[in-house]
């Protein structure tokens, strides 16, 4: 009878659990985000052009957005730091374009962002970007969409110097 009931319960486990995966829940584990079908979310993007101090555009400069902070105001120590490793490259006219879904919106969210040139002919720079949530807008109840909020973030690279 033990075996039987066994039997019984592990086969209702991987029938519940099968039935999980194909309704949608489930869990990254690497970024440990949820991404189960419902789930409140929000689109933030960022876009900007790269120049340099005469006002060229600059081709081919990274856009390095390393990591996300995403704060509660209820509780200020709730502070959740999300690494991204994403890596933009501006095109021809000297523009990126970045967007993220997060899952999880709570009152702000924070993209930090590093320029840097490949060939290092200009000096590097660090931004950041903050997004609040009353900045949402377009917002569609039915698909759980909270709602996209997008900023312009433009960056004038400084050329190094030769002094040694």
């Amino acid at each position: 009878m033990k075996i039987l009931k066994r039997k019984v319960i592990k086969g209702t486990n991987w029938a519940l659990a099968g039935l999980m995966t194909l309704l949608g829940f489930g869990c990254d584990p690497v970024d440990d985000i949820r991404v189960e079908y419902g789930s409140p979310h929000a689109a933030y993007k960022l876009m900007g052009i790269v120049r340099d101090e005469q006002g060229n555009v600059l081709k081919g400069i990274r856009v390095i957005v390393p990591e996300l902070n995403n704060c509660t105001k209820v509780f200020d120590y709730n502070k959740v730091r999300i690494e991204r490793n994403d890596t933009l490259l501006t095109d021809d006219e000297g523009s990126y374009n970045y967007q993220v879904n997060y899952w999880e919106p709570n009152d702000s969210l924070q993209i930090k962002l590093k320029v840097e040139d490949p060939a290092g002919k200009y000096e590097t720079q660090n931004d950041s970007v903050k997004y609040s949530f009353s900045e949402l807008e377009e917002g569609t109840a039915d698909r759980w969409l909270l709602g996209v909020a997008s900023k312009e973030k433009d960056f004038v690279l400084k050329e190094k110097s030769d002094h040694e």
